[in-house]
């Protein structure tokens, strides 16, 4: 917890559960991961597949939060400097 920026990865149905605790329950020492949620820098980038353990309201609030940032900044790949890069169809916020 002590780096500047902690960015989590998690693609894959098999890593559906993992990400339901990460997000939707509070920090648990069964699941580590979990502790993003105290670190004020964290992200947590996940594909279609591994939202399938989530709430739907859960899933329906973060793409309107990535709709909004589309909105704001154009749908355009701007790089690094603040924007949004596509990788292999997975989409991540840089933010410095």
């Amino acid at each position: 917890m002590d780096a500047r920026e902690v960015c989590v990865i998690i693609t894959g149905a098999h890593k559906a559960l993992a990400l339901a605790k990460c997000i939707e329950e509070g920090v648990n020492h069964m699941w580590t991961v979990s502790a993003i949620q105290l670190h004020p820098r964290g992200m947590v980038v996940c594909d279609e597949d591994a939202t399938l353990e989530l709430h739907v309201k859960t899933v329906n609030y973060f793409k309107s939060i990535e709709k909004v940032h589309e909105q704001l900044i154009g749908s355009d790949n701007v790089g690094l400097q603040g924007g949004v890069r596509s990788w292999r169809g997975v989409e991540a916020t840089y933010h410095q």
